[in-house]
């Protein structure tokens, strides 16, 4: 008997894993055919949940799945968790035309059109070629005045000419700017906490509570992205698009970031 017992417990733990694998891939198929068969925007948020159960309950975090629950809320018409969902995929496939596509149509049913921050002109001036160029070009450029910069240094070796002197300071400068730049890029990619207002409506106030007074005269709208500055019990401290900060209710907005990550 007690043999018998060992068998089946080594067997059991052989067959677990199969069976979370099953369990997920049937949730996946539903969620799959739950989508092809919606008709309404309560079919498709019923798809939205399966696909929720993979994130939440199994723990499955990629593009598509992430692409999935985001075309499935976009189809219910929740535009808010349309974006955070797109969001979160563009973490895992950034330069998906589909997706690219479909967040930018998302974007446009936003109620709070914010504008982008205007940096200072002094600023605006000075540091125009790194707020006006993508990081993957500034890389590109780096690794061009990288290699100018030792093949001049090799160069002058050689020929300690005025001329060489002049590549290899003007290539080293280009060097340590760009590499400033991209540092700079990498910090405050990391250092962000992006998030999407969830709730179809949040009044925003001055402080973390319903007692201090509305910041705003209207309130904010479902798919309003914001910067997260601090997270304080139920409340959440934001910073939206154009530099004005708030508190929400930590229910009405989600990070774009899951715990975890």
């Amino acid at each position: 008997m007690k043999m018998l017992l060992k068998i089946l417990c080594i067997g059991l733990l052989f067959a677990l894993p199969t069976f979370g694998k099953d369990y997920r891939f049937q949730t996946l198929e539903t969620a799959n055919e739950l989508f092809r068969s919606a008709t309404n925007s309560a079919g498709y948020a019923e798809a939205a949940k399966q696909y929720e159960l993979l994130v939440e309950e199994d723990g499955i975090r990629n593009g598509s799945v992430f692409y999935n629950l985001g075309n499935s809320w976009f189809m219910a018409g929740d535009a808010g968790r349309a974006i955070l969902n797109y969001r979160r995929a563009e973490q895992y496939m950034p330069n998906n035309p589909d997706l690219k596509h479909n967040l930018k149509t998302a974007l446009a049913l936003r109620t709070d059109l914010i504008p982008e921050k205007e940096p200072h002109p002094v600023v605006a001036k000075l540091f125009g070629w790194h707020l006006n160029t993508s990081p993957r070009f500034r890389g590109m450029c780096f690794a061009v005045s990288w290699m100018v910069l030792w093949g001049s240094w090799f160069w002058l070796l050689r020929a300690p000419r005025k001329e060489v002197r002049i590549t290899v300071a003007a290539s080293g400068l280009v060097s340590v700017l760009l590499l400033g730049s991209l540092i700079t890029d990498t910090v405050l990619k990391y250092s962000a906490e992006p998030g999407v207002i969830t709730a179809k409506e949040v009044v925003a106030r001055k402080g973390d509570g319903t007692m201090y007074a509305p910041t705003f005269l209207d309130p904010l709208h479902s798919g309003t992205e914001f910067q997260c500055l601090e997270e304080r019990g139920d409340w959440l401290h934001i910073q939206l698009a154009d530099g004005q900060a708030c508190w929400i209710p930590k229910n009405a907005g989600e990070k774009v970031a899951l715990a975890g990550e």
